[in-house]
């Protein structure tokens, strides 16, 4: 093989690639690798959002809890901590 005048060594050529093909290889199959898993342990988007909705409009939906004075709020805040 000649390029440019040179004669290059194929076997030298492949030396030098291979170490940069492989690395590119293994950063693809990583990447492939986290994608997946995040598809698998985390909810998609759409499904996320869905579900936001749900809490958000059933939350609407209730009374909630109220407090008389500020007393109980702080009694109950301190409750949640605890």
């Amino acid at each position: 093989m000649k390029a440019k005048g040179q004669v290059i060594d194929e076997n030298m050529l492949i030396d030098r690639l291979l170490p940069k093909i492989e690395e590119r290889i293994r950063a693809d199959v990583i990447r492939s690798l986290i994608s997946a898993l995040e598809e698998q342990l985390y909810p998609s988007e759409d499904n996320f959002r869905e579900e936001f909705v749900k809490r958000v409009e059933k939350a609407g939906k209730s009374r909630g809890k109220i407090f008389r004075t500020k007393k109980e709020l702080e009694t109950h805040l301190k409750s949640m901590v605890e």
